[in-house]
């Protein structure tokens, strides 16, 4: 039977053609309950009927973790850990200012995100009650059929949590990345008015849970649906600088499973294989790049969040030979990373070490390899295969979340305690001693135990898709973006310039509700007024030329 498109319209444009299929039951910690192949999307026959409320389910999953580990590969250039090197890649990792679209995985150098997470949200829901009023979508997804039209019992509550989960994990998503959306051709919603629709999904998935019970999420997503969706509501309030909530809904998360983590699922081969894995590390077109003291040395503009140009080198910039101090300092003066080796390596390939005592931050490893482009080039070993599963939400980002929430609340020995219990897991050194002492000693406390937050976060996210992208967003008066000034240092490609992303052109056009109030004078208009958090000032809109 052909194959229609029945995802409803965002933006004023007709959803793309996503993925025809992936396996779902392959997943890892699978327990057999979708072994078939999944379609991503179904013939209008095939979801008219109830008996296919949990493929749908699943298919949306599978769309949304396609999506989000296509988003990882393009995040690890706007968290400045790699450089293109190969020509074939030359837009990988430029600040892209636009989100990219498409068929979900059609390549090795494919990034497309935006249709994948934006399509899971649509195959759920469509209901501009549950969205936004101005949405113009019919209440098809499956969510409100389960809901509305079908008569499902206990495994339709068991569902509707699920699908509210992922609703509200696809809306933080474009809430935390982008400066502007439209929800069905709705009217133009703010990054503050998309966060907070996905904070009542985390609620409504909440709510489903309470009827229900709780219950391990489907394919070894995670242990707890309860906890998933705790943990998804913390990581929304955090973006919307609600330290008290995110920390509260944290602690309850860690009480119960101090260890807690969900994963976006994989497996070997396309539409299913960890590309941030495949592209960046197996086929190889970029490279790591370390401190940079590179970038526009001429012509430095300033931050224009603050005003003041911006240091040389950039801080809190390079990945390759990151060290740790035996008293747990991580940043040397002007907030530069602490190595154990030197940029380069001798004429054996062997790391040339400082000799300072540092050991190696084992959370940001790499190798020496030849890539699709000139020389040998350092390249992430986070991951060691294709169907190596990504972080979602884990521990760490919980305690992190709560270690801002101390910093917020000048409790600085508490924040240290919570990046201690994060190094301990590690085997890293904790903060310690002299360097606890400096942090504590009622002498720039603030500002120096945010710096270390940030560089623990740095760290802590490496090619975990897109987190410290998101931190980067939160920080912006302290955090480089280039916006659209300069080139890569090795091969001149041209920096886009994007802090959040923008709708492509075509949805200010497209969509007849922005059209009508000003179409592309709309760009960035979403991100004004923005902040950093803390209170301090903020910049987050792309340069446009």
């Amino acid at each position: 039977m052909r194959q229609t498109n029945w995802l409803q319209r965002w933006g004023g444009r007709a959803t793309r053609v996503l993925i025809l299929g992936a396996t779902v039951g392959a997943m890892s910690g699978c327990d057999d309950l979708l072994e078939v192949e999944i379609p991503h999307l179904l013939t209008d026959a095939a979801i008219e009927g109830q008996g296919t409320a949990e493929t749908q389910v699943m298919s949306a999953i599978a769309l949304f973790e396609c999506g989000y580990t296509a988003f990882g590969l393009m995040a690890i250039g706007h968290e400045d850990a790699m450089e293109s090197i190969a020509g074939v890649f030359s837009g990988g990792h430029v600040y892209d200012a636009t989100p990219n679209t498409g068929t979900c995985d059609t390549s090795d150098t494919s990034t497309a995100w935006f249709d994948q997470i934006m399509g899971a949200r649509s195959v759920l829901t469509t209901n501009p009650g549950l969205l936004t009023a101005s949405a113009q979508g019919t209440s098809r997804g499956v969510y409100d059929r389960i809901n509305n039209e079908w008569s499902l019992g206990a495994a339709g509550e068991r569902l509707s949590a699920i699908s509210a989960i992922y609703v509200a994990a696809s809306l933080s998503h474009i809430g935390e990345f982008l400066c502007e959306a439209a929800i069905d051709g709705s009217d133009l919603l703010t990054p503050t008015e998309v966060l907070q629709i996905a904070e009542n999904w985390a609620d409504v998935a909440l709510g489903h849970i309470g009827t229900f019970g709780d219950f391990a999420m489907p394919n070894g997503v995670a242990t707890s649906a309860q906890r998933m969706a705790l943990a998804v509501r913390a990581r929304i309030r955090w973006a919307q600088q609600d330290l008290a909530g995110a920390a509260a809904d944290a602690q309850t998360v860690l009480t119960a499973n101090p260890t807690f983590a969900s994963w976006v699922t994989r497996e070997a081969g396309p539409t299913r294989r960890n590309k941030i894995y495949s592209n960046a590390t197996a086929v190889g077109f970029s490279g790591m790049v370390g401190i940079n003291d590179w970038w526009n040395p001429a012509i430095r503009p300033p931050n224009p969040a603050t005003g003041q140009i911006w240091a040389n080198p950039i801080p809190f910039n390079g990945y390759i030979f990151l060290g740790i101090m035996p008293d747990g300092r991580a940043l040397e003066a002007g907030n530069l990373p602490v190595r154990w080796a030197q940029q380069a390596r001798d004429a054996s390939n062997n790391p040339i070490s400082l000799g300072n005592g540092a050991v190696a931050d084992n959370r940001v490893t790499h190798r020496i390899q030849s890539i699709q482009g000139p020389g040998l080039q350092e390249v992430p070993t986070r991951y060691s295969n294709d169907a190596d599963d990504i972080p979602y939400m884990t521990w760490q980002e919980l305690r992190l979340i709560q270690a801002d929430r101390e910093l917020e609340q000048n409790n600085f020995a508490g924040a240290i305690g919570h990046v201690n219990a994060i190094r301990t897991a590690a085997g890293l050194p904790t903060i310690s001693g002299a360097y606890q002492t400096t942090l504590t000693d009622g002498t720039n406390d603030f500002a120096e135990v945010r710096a270390m937050l940030l560089e623990e976060r740095r760290r802590e996210f490496f090619a975990e898709g897109g987190r410290y992208w998101s931190t980067k967003i939160q920080n912006t008066d302290m955090l480089w973006f280039p916006r659209n000034r300069g080139q890569t240092q090795q091969q001149g490609y041209n920096m886009v310039g994007s802090v959040r992303q923008l709708f492509a052109t075509g949805e200010y056009l497209g969509n007849s509700v922005w059209r009508a109030a000003g179409g592309e004078a709309l760009q960035a208009t979403g991100c004004a007024g923005l902040g950093s958090m803390f209170g301090n000032p903020g910049s987050q809109a792309p340069v446009l030329n």
